[in-house]
């Protein structure tokens, strides 16, 4: 393995994506059916939940694929990709908390994602200098 890091984040992810969706079938999507919005936006709030857990396997299976491989500037740049896309997690996360705040003064578990994301944020950006480091390290110790 090379970057501890990436594997840990993508464990979390396919966790997440895992309970994402346990929680979407037992508790959500029987709430939205027993709900009084239309059929449309029934199915429109579904398949927002359905992309959702798609989206956190899909970077968890990659991110447990990317910690085992050797070629730096892809991984750089896939891992860049997924900082991005956590990153634009987090503002969602972050508006959907203040949203709930204005509406109805409860946030619920809404912060929850937002500090899970940061977090994946982190240990991400480590993983990144982490390899920057070995790098450094490997030829400071080849030119002595």
């Amino acid at each position: 393995m090379k970057n501890y890091f990436y594997f840990i984040v993508g464990l979390i992810a396919v966790f997440s994506a895992i309970t994402h969706t346990i929680d979407g079938f037992a508790t959500e999507i029987p709430a939205l059916n027993n709900s009084n919005l239309e059929h449309m936006t029934q199915s429109v709030f579904a398949f927002n939940y359905h992309i959702v857990a798609a989206d956190h396997l899909g970077i968890g299976i990659a991110l447990i694929i990317i910690a085992f491989l050797k070629n730096r500037v892809i991984v750089r740049s896939a891992v860049w990709v997924i900082i991005a896309i956590t990153f634009a997690r987090v503002v969602i996360s972050i508006i959907t908390v203040f949203a709930s705040l204005n509406v109805s003064g409860n946030v619920g578990t809404f912060w929850i994602p937002a500090i899970a994301n940061i977090i994946c944020i982190i240990l991400l950006l480590l993983g990144t200098r982490l390899k920057d480091k070995t790098r450094e390290y490997q030829s400071e110790n080849n030119t002595k």
